[in-house]
């Protein structure tokens, strides 16, 4: 099975129920860590956000086996949010550990 680096765009005020509506659905490693976003065309901006152009947002990633992307989705989908939540998936060819 093929494994997928999975990764979720979440506003600040929404990672802890993103984050945790993820871990009851799998036991995959999150990588969460804080991005700045600028710019001027934010469909899913608060109207904060929009007047000053920049985004702060979460990222959370985690690799999980294809088959698991469409349930984690959903899960994020129906967890009680207060903004959108951008995601995408691709595929991971390979990856290791070098000690």
């Amino acid at each position: 099975m093929t494994e997928m680096l999975l990764t979720f765009h979440c506003a600040l005020c929404d990672c802890d129920v993103v984050a945790e509506t993820i871990r009851t659905r799998t036991e995959a490693p999150l990588y969460i860590c804080q991005k700045t976003v600028r710019g001027k065309d934010f469909d899913d901006a608060s109207t904060a956000e929009r007047v000053v152009g920049l985004l702060r947002r979460n990222t959370i990633e985690l690799i999980v086996e294809t088959d698991a992307v469409t349930g984690l989705v959903e899960a994020v989908t129906q967890a009680k949010r207060d903004l959108p939540v951008r995601w995408h998936a691709v595929s991971v060819l390979m990856r290791g550990r070098v000690a």
